[in-house]
């Protein structure tokens, strides 16, 4: 089934995170669409593919860990750490950031 969440977010930096994690190459399988208008985002999943919950602490994970203003990016564990705490989960680690096993492929 298709599910559809939708998230108001006024800063235009954490809009643009989101949007590139629910499109960009380390987006869950199972999204179907997402599009931004105004202060709005919204993103359309399948939840036979992608869980809700997993969805959910993407979107949390997004909205609240935002690259700092000057352009200097977290260091992998640092993230890995505010995730962690952020999401209440104390066994993530920099080993399990998506991105680098993207970044990784032969």
């Amino acid at each position: 089934m298709v599910v559809v969440r939708s998230v108001v977010e006024a800063d235009p930096a954490v809009r643009a995170n989101l949007v590139a994690a629910l499109t960009g190459p380390g987006a869950p399988a199972g999204i179907v669409g997402c599009s931004e208008r105004d202060d709005v985002v919204t993103v359309r999943f399948d939840d036979a593919v992608s869980q809700a919950s997993l969805i959910d602490d993407l979107i949390t994970i997004e909205t609240h860990f935002v690259p700092k203003a000057d352009g200097t990016a977290l260091g992998d564990e640092e993230a890995a750490d505010l995730a962690a705490i952020g999401l209440g989960d104390p066994d993530l680690d920099a080993e399990r950031i998506l991105e680098r096993r993207l970044d990784a492929t032969p």
